[in-house]
């Protein structure tokens, strides 16, 4: 009987979780478009919602890092891939494979990239809370549905 309400309350939910999945994935999608025009001032007000001692917490502190990255020779982040992963109600991950491109039209090495982010819907919309690389060839994992 448990098994039974178990399943049904999945099966209520799934679609939920479909929605929030592709709204992940269109909400990374944005953010990679004001990433790629070192936006700081925006991805910090409407993308990210870091701890406060997070260096890109503010607009300054990420600037500082396009800054870095620009004198290491980045222009922009091809993308390869972007898939949204449900963890839940209002919470999830986004695995993003990408390519730092530089001025040139050549790479920063390692050229084939994957970061996580985690991203959790507030009352003002999802935002990324934490996010980490994963080593070369290694993929996100979500939670069988």
């Amino acid at each position: 009987m448990r098994f039974l309400i178990a399943l049904l309350a999945l099966a209520l939910t799934a679609p939920a979780f479909a929605d929030d999945k592709a709204e992940m994935e269109a909400f990374m999608a944005a953010y990679l478009e004001r990433w790629n025009a070192h936006d700081a001032d925006t991805i910090t007000t409407s993308f990210y919602r870091f701890d406060a001692e997070h260096r890109w917490s503010t607009a300054a502190g990420l600037k500082a890092e396009f800054d870095r990255l620009k004198v290491e020779g980045y222009d922009k982040s091809e993308i390869l891939g972007i898939v949204g992963c449900a963890a839940g109600p209002n919470a999830g991950q986004v695995e993003l494979r990408f390519i730092r491109r530089t001025t040139d039209g050549g790479f920063m090495p390692p050229k084939d990239r994957t970061s996580i982010y985690t991203v959790r819907r507030f009352a003002d919309g999802w935002r990324v809370t934490s996010l980490r690389g994963l080593p070369a060839g290694e993929r996100m994992s979500c939670p069988a549905s």
